[in-house]
């Protein structure tokens, strides 16, 4: 489970992309955000990998990747809530607004939606952006954008899967370009894939030879196109877990 969590790993793969040209004073900034992505599927983290990703790795090599950004865990089996109240207000898991009735205590300052990132950015002067999954976040600090588009995209097509945030982003570019916007801008892009339901376009489909697998009770089949497991990958839990159990925490 926590390996699982090891990255909702492109909200620490953080891709800083300039994306002005050469001597701007402060650089447009494009922040890419996935679910349940191990790092090692991707061509730059693993040369080895089936996976093409062109474009990422394009971005990769001209921008800035950051990779060994880890947190301590979770208060919840899903890792992306506070993960992502992380990315939003740079405190670490236990200093979270959400984690006020865990831990017994509101380490959170007042009014700190006032001091996430869309809101310090617009205080610079930037156009802030967002397109994103709904829930799993904060919504204090993305109500902070000027421009928001969120929506729950799981599907195998262009317009019900990721595909639609991607076209978000291309539309508030090219709105910006219209009316010859020379704001600097923030982009905060967050994929809907890979996340359960794993549907993809029949496109994607035929290249890695998957299907969009429904029957909880069998396995879909194998196929040599399909991205390998990685080496520590286990048919089980190699301990008993046992479904009560008792978690002593402490403060100091």
């Amino acid at each position: 489970m926590f390996l699982h969590c090891l990255l909702r790993f492109f909200c620490c793969a953080l891709l800083l992309v300039p994306l002005v040209t050469f001597g701007a004073k402060r650089p447009n900034i494009l922040f890419i955000i996935a679910d349940d992505q191990s790092p090692f599927d991707l061509e730059f983290y693993n040369p080895q990998s089936k996976l093409e990703t062109p474009v990422l790795s394009q971005m990769a090599q001209q921008g800035m990747v950051i990779d060994g950004a880890y947190h301590m865990g979770s208060f919840s089996g899903a890792v992306c809530t506070p993960s992502r109240h992380m990315v939003m207000c740079g405190r670490s898991v236990w200093h979270l607004p959400n984690a006020k009735n865990l831990v017994g205590n509101d380490f959170c300052p007042d009014r700190l939606e006032e001091q996430t990132l869309a809101a310090v950015f617009n205080r610079a002067g930037y156009d802030t952006m967002r397109t994103c999954k709904r829930g799993n976040s904060y919504e204090g600090a993305n109500k902070q954008f000027t421009v928001r588009f969120d929506a729950t995209k799981r599907g195998g097509t262009a317009e019900t899967g990721s595909a639609w945030h991607a076209q978000q982003v291309l539309d508030f570019l090219e709105q910006r370009e219209q009316s010859q916007d020379d704001d600097p801008f923030l982009v905060y892009f967050g994929f809907s894939h890979p996340h359960d339901v794993r549907d993809a376009t029949p496109e994607l489909l035929q290249k890695y030879g998957a299907i969009n697998h429904t029957d909880r009770d069998s396995l879909p089949p194998a196929n040599a196109r399909q991205p390998q497991l990685p080496i520590n990958y286990l048919k089980e839990h190699p301990f008993h877990h046992v479904k009560g159990f008792t978690v002593f925490a402490t403060t100091q």
